[in-house]
């Protein structure tokens, strides 16, 4: 039973792993143009965020969100699928793609959103920081400042 298993699988594998090259593609980073981002958080909820970006041509399929954590910043970028080897028409058409991020941190969440490379291949970034409410110390201290002893 088990040898008929791994034939199995070894040959699913094998097929899985063929060379078939009728559908060439690439990722590719697309500058973010615009953001719209809350002033702020309220420590434990969810917020969507929203990037515009700018679509070259009808090569450009199935966008997402590269969100990496880069020390205390998120790194934020649109990846996009490009196919190759077809005549694509141009778009320059501006799209827009909301993702979401809970506030897990109290400290203020730096936000790095990619805009494209300078001349020397250097990342360039719109950074927005949001600070995060933490409303039981907000209602601590409303709660002090209307409260006075006697």
């Amino acid at each position: 039973m088990k040898r008929i298993f791994f034939v199995i699988f070894t040959a699913i594998l094998i097929v899985s792993c063929s060379d078939d090259d009728s559908s060439s593609f690439h990722y590719e980073l697309l500058p973010i143009e615009d953001v719209m981002v809350p002033e702020e958080f309220e420590y434990g909820k969810v917020y969507d965020l929203t990037v515009k970006y700018i679509v070259p041509d009808d090569c450009y399929v199935n966008d997402d969100v590269l969100y990496e954590y880069d020390d205390d910043a998120r790194n934020v970028a649109v990846i996009s699928l490009v196919l190759e080897d077809i005549e694509c028409e141009p778009l320059e058409l501006e799209q827009e793609l909301t993702f979401k991020v809970q506030a897990l941190q109290t400290s203020p969440y730096t936000f790095r959103f990619w805009q494209g490379d300078d001349e020397n291949g250097n990342p360039l970034y719109h950074v927005v920081v949001v600070p995060v409410m933490n409303l039981t110390d907000q209602n601590k201290n409303e709660f002090k400042a209307t409260h006075t002893k006697m």
